[in-house]
């Protein structure tokens, strides 16, 4: 697994960046979905760089919480409790933006978009200038 934490960095950035661009078409179930799967690989990037092995899941708080043990404790539980809601939609979007009749609305993207922002900017404190290199 030598380099996956760097593998999983730049998908995530890449999907943020089609989350963007699918934002800017109006296409929200995507737009959703994107920035779930970019913020989960956010995560699981970072406690792989740390050398710890992360969560088999879709969840973003579950990783969260592991990765508040190794580093930014604090930090990352005030950012949890304080985007809880925010959190729980995002989550949410992957099923939503996929299978759900209702899916997603252009509101419930962009607060999905801007969370996966602030949990990649967040662990990105981790990395330091070693961000998505090493």
């Amino acid at each position: 697994m030598h380099g996956l934490h760097i593998e999983l960095c730049k998908k995530a950035l890449e999907y943020l960046v089609s989350s963007e661009e699918a934002f800017k078409r109006g296409l929200y179930n995507a737009s959703g979905l994107l920035s779930q799967v970019s913020a989960e690989l956010a995560v699981k990037a970072t406690i792989s760089y740390l050398g710890y092995t992360f969560p088999e899941t879709h969840e973003i708080r579950k990783p969260l919480s592991l990765l508040s043990a190794f580093a930014l404790k604090d930090e990352i539980t005030e950012f949890v409790r304080g985007k809880r809601g925010e959190l729980i939609l995002l989550e949410d979007a992957r099923q939503r933006g996929q299978y759900l009749s209702y899916g997603l609305t252009r509101e419930d993207a962009e607060v999905c978009l801007g969370t996966a922002k602030e949990v990649i900017g967040l662990v990105r404190k981790v990395w330091g200038e070693k961000w998505c290199s090493g």
